[in-house]
Order: structure tokens, then sequence, then C-alpha cells
């Protein structure tokens, strides 16, 4: 049982950190940024810097597939009401959803870290903290919720998946070849990882039948949890491990953890045209995690439920059920996931001695059971050397037009800040009197602030 309970509070605790980093989209074109080394190891920042410790990068990234106002509000009569108001037909609102809905939450909280520059190349390293979490829902659910009729749902697309995990990095980007025609550049981040939590579930049936008469459902599955244990009475794994790495008790950490892997960032830029014409290509987060046989918990789940209805005479309610949760055979000990690589490129042609580039980025991210691809446009700024800015609008997977991407970096001599986010709303409805966006799907938030160090490089 105590077992089962550190599976519960592990899983429990998976959800409860989706709460702060996808890559900025909308920083990928931005000299002075040291976030764009996330996506392409090749593009080093302007200047040497100096990470502030849970401030020098910080992200939010949220996509998803089903969620959107579009597909959840509606307008009668004047005003907005939900998708399960009685003004809204079944058939309608069913046939905007896709048959398996996708969330998907990534977090990456900077440590620490630090970039310099030698007379070859750049150099940075760091610590981060990541988190990985996808979830999956079946149409179904939203079928029982709206038609309450008879039939039979089926709900077994319904899954959860989380990963979260310190990094260790070393990069390195230096200039590699000259040619007559341009320079290239060549990047590479080397990464130890130490795996915190991973949280799983496989479900082989889940389903209801819904009569006139009664309702019956079952459900049969296995659940995975593997890392570290921490104090069930403190609090949920993420608030314990962010209390111990603010208060810098890291051998704490380092004494729960079992399971370790390894990853690498690849990535190159190549100049034309006297640096009016930049083109890049990386590959990010290409690696895995061993998790240990040591942590490794497994319980399998069989649940049958009945209800026939309620005696109005007597008030007693006809139903039964049964069901078994109980420790399965872990099989072989240990296990190894992937992480979730993602490939990049990149063009952008500057004018005006490179005080303004339109760029074009194509990222296509390989999650736990799918891969996202989208096409972002970029008009890029430069009035001065120490500031940018830039405008995106991202096409494909995740949103409609209307729905644009801000970046600001501010680095001049001595102080290093980013702000930005991907996949902003424009289009916005009232419920209850609150503005809430429209056909936006997908989120990206950002921030940034660390200490410039050195003169800055001219591209």
């Amino acid at each position: 049982m105590k077992k089962l309970a550190y599976t519960a509070l592990c899983i429990v605790a998976s959800l409860a950190t989706l709460n702060t980093s996808a890559q900025s989209l909308t920083s990928y074109f931005m000299e002075g940024s040291y976030f764009r080394t996330d996506l392409n190891p090749a593009l080093a920042p302007t200047r040497g810097y100096i990470a502030l410790p849970a401030m020098s990068g910080i992200g939010l990234g949220v996509s998803n597939n089903m969620f959107s106002v579009e597909n959840f509000f509606y307008k009668n009569n004047g005003e907005v009401v939900t998708a399960l108001h009685e003004s809204v037909a079944a058939d309608k609102f069913l046939k905007r959803l896709p048959q398996t809905g996708f969330i998907g939450v990534n977090l990456n909280t900077n440590i620490l870290g630090a970039g310099f520059y030698t007379k070859s190349s750049f150099w940075n390293f760091g610590v981060n903290l990541r988190s990985s979490n996808d979830i999956t829902i079946s149409k179904d659910l939203f079928r029982v919720l709206k038609s309450l009729g008879n039939g039979h749902y089926d709900l077994n697309n319904t899954s959860f998946n989380s990963t979260s995990y310190l990094e260790l990095y070393v990069g390195n980007s230096r200039k590699v070849a000259d040619f007559s025609f341009g320079e290239l550049t060549a990047g590479a981040r080397v990464k130890l990882l130490a795996g915190l939590l991973n949280a799983s579930s496989h479900v082989e049936d889940i389903y209801a039948d819904i009569t006139s008469e009664s309702v019956m459902g079952h459900m049969q599955g296995t659940l995975r949890t593997n890392g570290v244990i921490l104090d069930p009475t403190k609090g949920t794994v993420g608030e314990q491990l962010t209390e111990d790495i603010i208060s810098q008790d890291i051998n704490k950490i380092l004494g729960n953890i079992k399971s370790f892997g390894a990853a690498i960032d690849l990535g190159a830029e190549l100049t034309l045209l006297d640096n009016s014409l930049r083109v890049s290509a990386a590959v990010a987060d290409l690696g895995f995690i061993k998790w240990s046989s040591k942590t490794h918990i497994e319980a399998e789940t069989h649940a049958d439920f009945h209800f026939n209805g309620i005696n109005l005479s007597t008030g007693e309610t006809d139903s039964d059920g049964e069901a078994d949760i109980y420790m399965a055979d872990v099989k072989g000990g240990g296990y190894t996931t992937r992480l979730n690589c993602s490939l990049n490129f990149g063009a952008e042609y500057n004018i005006l001695n490179n005080r303004i580039g339109f760029g074009v980025l194509s990222h296509t991210e390989f999650r736990h059971n799918k891969s996202i691809s989208e096409l972002t446009l970029s008009v890029n700024f430069r009035p001065l050397d120490w500031i940018s800015a830039s405008l995106s609008h991202t096409l494909l997977t995740r949103n409609k037009l209307g729905i644009m991407g801000f970046a600001l970096n501010v680095h001049p001599k001595g102080i290093n800040l980013f702000v930005g986010a991907d996949f902003v709303p424009m289009k916005f409805v009232r419920y209850e009197n609150i503005p809430v966006p429209y056909n936006m799907k997908s989120i990206n938030l950002y921030f940034g602030l660390g200490f410039n160090l050195g003169k800055a490089k001219q591209n």
C-alpha cells in the first residue's frame, strides 16, 4: 500500500507541475538573445553572459488540438454560452472536435548558466530544470457529457505521460569554414541528464455503456512511475524539488536520483551575400534517459461499475461494482525513454545594413505520441546594436490567422533582458464579462534576465 500511495502521489505531482519550456520560436533570429541557443547551438548571442538563478530563463509552452474558445463557446441570441448549453446541438459541437484530443505542456527553468567568447569560439554551460507532459483525451468523453444518451462510449484513447529531469550542458559554437561565397558556423551542446520523475498510463480497455435503465463502466490498464521518492507529507514532488533547488540543497536532490541519461544538440549556420542571407539547421534534444529498476513502480488496475438507478420510495441506490488495484510484476526492472527532440530550419534576409530582417523558421517537435509542425514568419528589427524586437506569425498545425508572436531583447553593456511570447491572440470574445481569447490553441511565454560580459561581437 505504501508503494501504491507513492505511485498515486507521483502521478498527481506530474500533473500538478504543468505550469512552467517550449522553445522560443520568435527569438530564433534575435542576435542578442541567449534563448536562441536552445533552438540551434550554432547561433551564439552577441555577448557573453552570466545567468541569474531562477530568473535567467523561465518558459511556459502549451499546445493542444482540441480546447479553444471556437470549439467550446457559442453565440445564442447575442449571448455567449458554453458547448454544454442546451441550445447547442450535440452534432454541431462534436463535429468540431478531433477523435483524439492532445494537450502538451513544456517547462524549462534555467537554474545556473553562463556563456563567454574566446578568440576562436563561443562557450556556454549551465543547469536547467526540464519537464515535458502529454495528455490524450478521447472525443467520446465529451460525447458522454453532451449527449448523456444511450450508446457505447469508447475512451481507450485517454492517457498521459510526464517526464521531468535536470539537464547539465556544455555548448560550443565556432566558425569552421570560410568560403568565397560565405562562412559556415557549427555548434554542438552535450547534455548529461538526471531523471527526476517519469509517470505514464497504458489503458488496455476503458468504456461505458449507457441505456435508459442502467449505466455500466469498465476500465483496465497499467500505471507506471519512476524517479525520486520524497516525503509525501511535505507537498507534491514538484513543490519539494523547487524548495530544495531554491535553498540550494542540491545534495538532497542528487542523493535521491537513480536514473541518468544523455543528449546532444547539433546545429549549423551558413551566411551568404555579404551576410545579408543566413540559412541554418539544427536538431535539439536528441537523447534518452535510462530509468533505474530501483525506483520503478507499476500498478495494474481493473474496475467495473454498474448503476441501475435510485429507488425513490426508499432513497437507496441500486448499484454494484468492484475495483482491483495491485502492484504489477516489474519485468526487466529499468527501462529507457527518449526525449522530445525537435528539428529546426531557418532562413533570414537582411536589409538596411542588418537593421531589418525577414525570417522564416520551420519547427517540428517529436513528442511522446505525436509530432507537431509549424512554420513561423517573422520581421526582425535592430534599430540599435543593443536592442532588437521581433514580430511573428506561425502557420500550419496550431493556430489560425490573428495569432501573433512578440519578443523584445535589450542587451546593452551589463544587462540582458528578454521577454517574449508566441501564439498571442488578437481576437477575444466576452463570457460572463471576461475577455476570452478566440482561435487560440497554443501559447509560449518566456522571460530572461542576466548580466552581459565583454564587448559585443558583430555578426
